[in-house]
C-alpha cells in the first residue's frame, strides 16, 4: 500500500452507498425507463501509488443492447473520453484525438450477448 492509498472500511462502505443510491435514481428516472438510449459508466480507480502499473476498473451498463459484455481491449483515460465526444458528436480534446486512443464502442454494443 502506497502513500495516499487508503483502506478505510467506513468510507469505502459510504462510497458504495452513495454509488448505490445514485444508481438507483437513475433507474426509476424517465430518461433510463422511457426508451431514451442512456449509460451509466462507473469508473474506480484504486491507484495505490506504487511504481506498479496502475489498471482501473470500469462498468458500463445500458438500457439498450447487449449484457454481460467484457472488453478485453487496452483503453486509457482518454479512452472514456473520446468515446464520449463521439457519441455527442464533439470534437476531440486532447490526447482524445490521438490515434493510438480507442474509443470505448464494444462497451455500448446495441448487439446480441455471444
Amino acid at each position: 500500500m502506497g502513500t495516499g492509498c487508503s483502506l478505510d472500511a467506513n468510507a469505502i462502505t459510504q462510497g458504495d452507498a452513495a454509488l448505490k443510491d445514485l444508481i438507483t435514481a437513475i433507474h426509476a428516472s424517465p430518461a433510463w425507463t422511457n426508451g431514451e438510449r442512456s449509460a451509466i459508466v462507473v469508473v474506480w480507480d484504486e491507484n495505490d501509488y506504487s511504481s506498479l502499473s496502475n489498471q482501473v476498473v470500469a462498468v458500463v451498463e445500458t438500457n439498450y443492447g447487449a449484457r454481460g459484455l467484457k472488453s478485453n481491449l487496452p483503453y486509457n483515460h482518454f479512452s472514456l473520453l473520446k468515446t464520449l465526444e463521439a457519441g455527442f458528436g464533439l470534437p476531440y480534446l486532447n490526447h482524445a484525438a490521438d490515434a493510438n486512443v480507442l474509443p470505448m464502442a464494444d462497451l455500448f454494443s446495441t448487439g446480441r450477448r455471444q
